[in-house]
């Protein structure tokens, strides 16, 4: 087999099939690995388990890729999020140095490595997942260690967090989380939301885009990246946008009951984009941005919350 440009682990999930999508589309010649449903697509597709080593040798020694993402996403017990976001990684780096493949990686993390209590979120800024609250303390450690296996473990390598990916799959459908958002919205039913947690809204066609110039071969820096949306707002204000933008009754979305019990208390798991924007050519985009390219058929109205 013709040795690929692009391989994607995990490229069955929302992230995984746009980013197979998008690099079809600019040309690249693609693979990827599923766990238990392949893509519509007529490219070279691998069934991987990552708790195993034999089918994940076989899928790199075949395909032999000029750059790797990965984006699998774990599910199930802690033993499960280890085995795929620390011990898949290690799996993965030992079947590229025994095959002599020199592959570009990008590790896909999470801003859930940062436990929101500090004001800023830079790249340089030291995670704290132990810190992170039930249920994402153990998927935020996991990601963590996984971060640190790539860029101990491999010196041409990018871990690339991203935050709240949004948007339509391959296959037009929304993701689940904004669906059932949507759905709710346009049922007339009142959608409580918190107003002291941040986010980084992203859109998974904007994050598609800026991980494929960052595998470009003029794109030279190697480290930690922050590929997310560039206004991070809260819960709250997010939802507000998205009602505006459909037009729908503003006064269904409610202010959370249950936020904490200091309620002026920020939890801020935004990312700060900034150094990863100045290395871009791809515009990181707000949200009003966002919800234009996900309903297109919307009226669009520009605002600011």
């Amino acid at each position: 087999m013709q040795p690929v440009d692009l391989l994607i682990i995990g490229g069955s999930g929302f992230v995984g099939s746009k980013l197979v999508q998008a690099a079809i589309k600019i040309g690249w010649r693609v693979a990827y690995t599923y766990r238990a449903h392949s893509l519509p697509l007529l490219i070279p597709a691998f069934q991987v388990n990552l708790l195993e080593r034999e089918s994940l040798e076989a899928c790199i020694t075949e395909v032999r890729p000029s750059k790797v993402v990965y984006c699998a996403v774990p599910r199930g017990d802690e033993s499960m999020h280890r085995a795929v976001s620390v011990e898949g990684v290690t799996r993965l780096l030992d079947t590229l140095e025994k095959a002599s493949i020199p592959a570009q990686l990008i590790y896909v993390s999470t801003n859930s490595v940062f436990s929101g209590w500090s004001a800023s979120n830079c790249e340089n800024d030291p995670p704290d997942p132990e810190k992170q609250s039930e249920p994402y303390r153990i998927y935020a450690m996991t990601r963590r260690a996984g971060e640190r296996v790539t860029l101990a473990g491999w010196s041409n390598a990018i871990v690339v967090r991203t935050s709240n990916v949004e948007g339509r799959d391959i296959h037009g459908n929304l993701n689940p989380r904004l669906a059932s958002l949507v759905d709710a919205l346009k049922k007339g039913f009142s959608v409580p939301r918190f107003t002291n947690r941040i986010l980084s809204p992203t859109l998974v066609d904007n994050f598609a885009e800026a991980v494929l110039e960052i595998l470009s071969a003029d794109f030279s820096y190697r480290g930690i990246l922050h590929v997310a949306g560039n206004q991070p707002l809260s819960d709250y204000d997010y939802a507000l946008c998205l009602a505006r933008h459909l037009r729908i009754d503003e006064s269904l979305v409610k202010t959370n009951q249950a936020e904490t019990s200091s309620p002026s208390k920020i939890w801020n798991i935004s990312l700060d984009v900034s150094f990863t924007q100045s290395l871009l050519k791809t515009r990181l985009l707000n949200v009003a941005q966002q919800l234009a390219v996900t309903f297109p058929d919307c009226h669009i109205r520009l605002f600011q919350v």
